[in-house]
Protein backbone atom coordinates (compact mmCIF):
# COMPACT_ATOMS: atom_id res chain seq x y z
CA UNK A 1 0.00 0.00 0.00
CA UNK A 2 1.35 3.44 -0.88
CA UNK A 3 1.91 6.06 1.77
CA UNK A 4 -0.93 8.18 0.27
CA UNK A 5 -3.44 5.26 0.51
CA UNK A 6 -2.39 4.50 4.06
CA UNK A 7 -2.99 8.11 5.05
CA UNK A 8 -6.46 8.04 3.42
CA UNK A 9 -7.51 4.92 5.32
CA UNK A 10 -6.31 6.23 8.64
CA UNK A 11 -7.93 9.63 8.11
CA UNK A 12 -11.57 8.44 7.59
CA UNK A 13 -14.14 5.55 7.52
CA UNK A 14 -14.32 2.83 4.97
CA UNK A 15 -17.65 2.27 3.18
CA UNK A 16 -18.35 -0.82 5.32
CA UNK A 17 -17.68 1.06 8.53
CA UNK A 18 -19.98 3.88 7.45
CA UNK A 19 -22.82 1.50 6.59
CA UNK A 20 -22.45 -0.39 9.88
CA UNK A 21 -22.37 2.84 11.84
CA UNK A 22 -25.49 4.15 10.12
CA UNK A 23 -27.34 0.90 10.78
CA UNK A 24 -26.42 0.98 14.47
CA UNK A 25 -27.52 4.59 14.73
CA UNK A 26 -30.81 3.84 13.00
CA UNK A 27 -31.42 0.89 15.32
CA UNK A 28 -30.82 3.13 18.32
CA UNK A 29 -33.31 5.71 17.01
CA UNK A 30 -35.92 3.02 16.31
CA UNK A 31 -35.44 1.56 19.79
CA UNK A 32 -35.80 5.01 21.34
CA UNK A 33 -38.96 5.71 19.36
CA UNK A 34 -40.42 2.33 20.31
CA UNK A 35 -39.68 3.01 23.95
CA UNK A 36 -41.24 6.46 23.73
CA UNK A 37 -44.32 5.03 21.97
CA UNK A 38 -44.64 2.34 24.63
CA UNK A 39 -44.35 4.91 27.39
CA UNK A 40 -46.98 7.08 25.66
CA UNK A 41 -49.33 4.11 25.41
CA UNK A 42 -48.87 3.29 29.09
CA UNK A 43 -49.41 6.93 29.99
CA UNK A 44 -52.55 7.04 27.83
CA UNK A 45 -53.92 3.88 29.44
CA UNK A 46 -53.13 5.28 32.87
CA UNK A 47 -54.85 8.55 31.97
CA UNK A 48 -57.97 6.71 30.78
CA UNK A 49 -57.86 4.57 33.92
CA UNK A 50 -57.59 7.67 36.11
CA UNK A 51 -60.44 9.39 34.24
CA UNK A 52 -62.71 6.37 34.59
CA UNK A 53 -61.95 5.96 38.29
CA UNK A 54 -62.49 9.69 38.89
CA UNK A 55 -65.85 9.55 37.09
CA UNK A 56 -66.87 6.56 39.25
CA UNK A 57 -65.81 8.38 42.41
CA UNK A 58 -67.89 11.40 41.40
CA UNK A 59 -70.91 9.13 40.84
CA UNK A 60 -70.39 7.54 44.26
CA UNK A 61 -70.17 10.97 45.84
CA UNK A 62 -73.51 11.94 44.24
CA UNK A 63 -75.12 8.79 45.61
CA UNK A 64 -73.59 9.46 49.02
CA UNK A 65 -75.00 12.99 49.08
CA UNK A 66 -78.49 11.71 48.25
CA UNK A 67 -78.29 9.00 50.90
CA UNK A 68 -76.88 11.37 53.53
CA UNK A 69 -79.75 13.79 52.86
CA UNK A 70 -82.38 11.05 53.04
CA UNK A 71 -85.14 11.90 55.49
CA UNK A 72 -84.51 15.64 55.56
CA UNK A 73 -87.95 17.23 55.78
CA UNK A 74 -89.69 13.85 55.91
CA UNK A 75 -92.44 13.25 58.49
CA UNK A 76 -93.24 9.55 58.47
CA UNK A 77 -95.51 9.92 61.51
CA UNK A 78 -98.01 12.13 59.67
CA UNK A 79 -97.51 10.83 56.12
CA UNK A 80 -96.55 7.56 54.44
CA UNK A 81 -93.26 9.19 53.40
CA UNK A 82 -89.99 7.48 54.32
CA UNK A 83 -86.34 8.48 54.23
CA UNK A 84 -85.56 5.26 52.38
CA UNK A 85 -88.38 4.38 50.00
CA UNK A 86 -86.63 1.44 48.31
CA UNK A 87 -83.76 -0.87 49.20
CA UNK A 88 -83.06 -3.65 46.73
CA UNK A 89 -79.77 -5.33 45.91
CA UNK A 90 -79.78 -3.59 42.52
CA UNK A 91 -81.57 -0.30 43.28
CA UNK A 92 -81.81 2.36 45.97
CA UNK A 93 -84.58 4.93 46.44
CA UNK A 94 -84.48 7.88 48.85
CA UNK A 95 -86.68 10.85 49.73
CA UNK A 96 -85.29 14.14 50.98
CA UNK A 97 -85.95 17.86 50.94
CA UNK A 98 -83.10 18.47 48.51
CA UNK A 99 -84.02 22.10 47.76
CA UNK A 100 -84.40 23.15 51.41
CA UNK A 101 -81.54 25.65 51.11
CA UNK A 102 -82.89 27.26 47.92
CA UNK A 103 -85.31 30.09 48.87
CA UNK A 104 -86.82 30.12 45.37
CA UNK A 105 -87.53 26.39 45.27
CA UNK A 106 -88.00 25.25 48.87
CA UNK A 107 -91.79 25.81 48.84
CA UNK A 108 -92.49 25.55 45.10
CA UNK A 109 -94.48 23.51 44.37
CA UNK A 110 -94.42 21.78 47.78
CA UNK A 111 -96.76 24.42 49.24
CA UNK A 112 -99.45 23.21 46.81
CA UNK A 113 -99.07 19.52 47.54
CA UNK A 114 -100.74 19.42 50.97
CA UNK A 115 -104.57 19.44 50.89
CA UNK A 116 -104.67 20.87 54.44
CA UNK A 117 -103.35 24.20 53.19
CA UNK A 118 -99.89 23.72 54.67
CA UNK A 119 -97.06 22.25 52.69
CA UNK A 120 -95.11 19.04 52.48
CA UNK A 121 -91.35 19.30 52.37
CA UNK A 122 -90.52 17.03 49.47
CA UNK A 123 -91.73 17.16 45.90
CA UNK A 124 -91.78 14.34 43.38
CA UNK A 125 -88.45 15.51 42.00
CA UNK A 126 -86.94 14.91 45.45
CA UNK A 127 -87.70 11.21 45.37
CA UNK A 128 -84.80 9.65 43.48
CA UNK A 129 -83.87 6.08 42.57
CA UNK A 130 -80.40 4.87 41.61
CA UNK A 131 -80.19 1.85 39.32
CA UNK A 132 -78.20 0.33 36.44
CA UNK A 133 -79.34 -0.83 33.01
CA UNK A 134 -77.44 -2.91 30.47
CA UNK A 135 -79.84 -2.04 27.63
CA UNK A 136 -82.34 0.75 27.10
CA UNK A 137 -85.36 -1.42 27.93
CA UNK A 138 -83.92 -4.66 29.33
CA UNK A 139 -84.08 -5.83 32.92
CA UNK A 140 -86.83 -6.33 35.46
CA UNK A 141 -89.03 -3.39 36.49
CA UNK A 142 -88.08 -1.61 39.70
CA UNK A 143 -91.15 -0.53 41.65
CA UNK A 144 -91.88 0.89 45.07
CA UNK A 145 -94.94 2.21 46.91
CA UNK A 146 -95.12 5.89 47.82
CA UNK A 147 -97.50 8.86 47.79
CA UNK A 148 -96.69 10.88 44.66
CA UNK A 149 -100.19 11.44 43.30
CA UNK A 150 -103.74 12.34 44.27
CA UNK A 151 -107.14 13.02 42.72
CA UNK A 152 -107.23 16.72 43.62
CA UNK A 153 -105.47 18.87 41.00
CA UNK A 154 -104.14 22.41 41.42
CA UNK A 155 -102.36 24.41 38.70
CA UNK A 156 -98.86 25.80 38.80
CA UNK A 157 -98.41 29.38 37.55
CA UNK A 158 -97.57 27.96 34.11
CA UNK A 159 -100.81 25.96 34.09
CA UNK A 160 -99.21 22.56 34.80
CA UNK A 161 -101.60 20.51 36.96
CA UNK A 162 -100.05 19.27 40.20
CA UNK A 163 -101.61 16.48 42.22
CA UNK A 164 -102.22 17.28 45.85
CA UNK A 165 -100.98 14.52 48.10
CA UNK A 166 -103.77 12.45 49.66
CA UNK A 167 -101.85 10.11 51.91
CA UNK A 168 -102.60 7.13 49.68
CA UNK A 169 -99.59 5.29 48.30
CA UNK A 170 -99.32 4.35 44.65
CA UNK A 171 -97.11 1.81 42.92
CA UNK A 172 -94.32 3.84 41.35
CA UNK A 173 -92.47 2.41 38.37
CA UNK A 174 -88.83 3.55 38.22
CA UNK A 175 -88.24 1.60 35.02
CA UNK A 176 -86.20 -1.53 34.32
CA UNK A 177 -82.89 -2.34 35.97
CA UNK A 178 -80.22 -4.97 35.51
CA UNK A 179 -79.93 -7.71 38.11
CA UNK A 180 -77.13 -7.31 40.63
CA UNK A 181 -75.48 -10.47 39.27
CA UNK A 182 -75.52 -9.22 35.67
CA UNK A 183 -71.92 -8.18 34.91
CA UNK A 184 -72.47 -6.91 31.38
CA UNK A 185 -71.47 -3.34 30.62
CA UNK A 186 -74.27 -0.90 31.34
CA UNK A 187 -75.10 2.61 32.48
CA UNK A 188 -75.79 3.95 35.96
CA UNK A 189 -78.90 6.16 36.12
CA UNK A 190 -80.53 8.51 38.61
CA UNK A 191 -84.31 8.54 38.24
CA UNK A 192 -86.63 11.17 39.67
CA UNK A 193 -90.25 12.09 39.03
CA UNK A 194 -92.13 15.11 37.70
CA UNK A 195 -94.85 17.21 39.32
CA UNK A 196 -97.12 17.14 36.26
CA UNK A 197 -100.09 15.04 37.37
CA UNK A 198 -101.13 14.29 33.79
CA UNK A 199 -97.99 12.22 33.33
CA UNK A 200 -98.53 9.95 36.33
CA UNK A 201 -98.37 6.25 35.55
CA UNK A 202 -96.57 6.70 32.22
CA UNK A 203 -92.98 6.72 31.12
CA UNK A 204 -92.97 10.52 30.93
CA UNK A 205 -93.67 10.68 34.67
CA UNK A 206 -90.07 9.72 35.37
CA UNK A 207 -86.91 11.58 34.41
CA UNK A 208 -84.03 9.19 33.71
CA UNK A 209 -80.61 10.84 33.95
CA UNK A 210 -77.54 8.89 32.74
CA UNK A 211 -74.65 9.32 35.17
CA UNK A 212 -71.90 6.83 34.28
CA UNK A 213 -71.35 4.41 31.38
CA UNK A 214 -69.28 1.24 31.31
CA UNK A 215 -70.70 0.09 34.66
CA UNK A 216 -70.56 -3.67 35.17
CA UNK A 217 -71.76 -3.82 38.76
CA UNK A 218 -74.08 -1.83 41.01
CA UNK A 219 -74.94 -3.44 44.32
CA UNK A 220 -76.64 -2.07 47.42
CA UNK A 221 -76.32 -3.47 50.94
CA UNK A 222 -78.04 -2.23 54.09
CA UNK A 223 -76.85 -2.50 57.71
CA UNK A 224 -78.48 -2.02 61.09
CA UNK A 225 -77.05 -0.07 64.04
CA UNK A 226 -74.81 -3.00 64.99
CA UNK A 227 -73.36 -3.21 61.47
CA UNK A 228 -75.25 -6.41 60.68
CA UNK A 229 -76.47 -6.79 57.08
CA UNK A 230 -80.24 -6.63 56.71
CA UNK A 231 -82.66 -6.80 53.81
CA UNK A 232 -83.02 -6.28 50.95
CA UNK A 233 -86.15 -4.59 52.26
CA UNK A 234 -87.76 -3.83 48.90
CA UNK A 235 -90.14 -0.94 48.33
CA UNK A 236 -93.51 -2.22 49.54
CA UNK A 237 -95.59 -0.17 51.97
CA UNK A 238 -96.27 -3.22 54.15
CA UNK A 239 -95.50 -3.11 57.89
CA UNK A 240 -92.70 -5.67 57.48
CA UNK A 241 -91.00 -3.79 54.67
CA UNK A 242 -91.33 -0.42 56.43
CA UNK A 243 -89.92 -1.93 59.63
CA UNK A 244 -86.99 -3.34 57.68
CA UNK A 245 -86.18 0.03 56.10
CA UNK A 246 -86.63 1.84 59.42
CA UNK A 247 -83.93 -0.37 60.96
CA UNK A 248 -81.31 0.66 58.40
CA UNK A 249 -78.45 2.73 59.80
CA UNK A 250 -75.99 2.47 56.97
CA UNK A 251 -75.87 1.84 53.24
CA UNK A 252 -72.98 0.34 51.29
CA UNK A 253 -72.83 0.94 47.56
CA UNK A 254 -70.56 -1.10 45.28
CA UNK A 255 -69.73 0.21 41.84
CA UNK A 256 -67.82 -1.90 39.33
CA UNK A 257 -66.53 -0.15 36.21
CA UNK A 258 -64.89 -1.45 33.06
CA UNK A 259 -61.38 -0.02 32.63
CA UNK A 260 -59.71 -1.35 29.50
CA UNK A 261 -61.50 -4.67 29.82
CA UNK A 262 -60.66 -5.04 33.52
CA UNK A 263 -63.25 -4.81 36.30
CA UNK A 264 -62.35 -2.12 38.84
CA UNK A 265 -64.51 -2.10 41.98
CA UNK A 266 -65.18 0.84 44.31
CA UNK A 267 -67.19 0.62 47.55
CA UNK A 268 -68.59 3.30 49.82
CA UNK A 269 -70.22 2.84 53.24
CA UNK A 270 -72.62 5.73 53.81
CA UNK A 271 -73.93 6.55 57.31
CA UNK A 272 -77.15 8.50 57.86
CA UNK A 273 -76.74 12.22 57.48
CA UNK A 274 -79.14 13.40 60.17
CA UNK A 275 -82.46 13.38 58.30
CA UNK A 276 -85.63 12.17 60.07
CA UNK A 277 -83.93 11.27 63.34
CA UNK A 278 -80.97 9.84 61.40
CA UNK A 279 -83.33 7.37 59.69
Amino acid sequence: MSARAARAVSAGFTTVEAVVGSALGLATVVAALSLATGIARVADRQLRHDDRVLAAEVALEWIARDVAAAGRGVDSAATPDEALELIADNALGVRADLDLDDPAQARAPEALLDPSGGFVATGNDEVCVWLRRTTRSGGRPVTFEADLDGTDRVPLPDGTPVARRDGVVETIDAGPAAAAADDRRGTLYRVHFVHDATRFGGGRFRVVVPVLSGVRAFRVRAFDAAGTPIGPCGGADSPAARSCRAAVRGIEVELGIDVGGTLFVLRRRIPPGGGEAAW
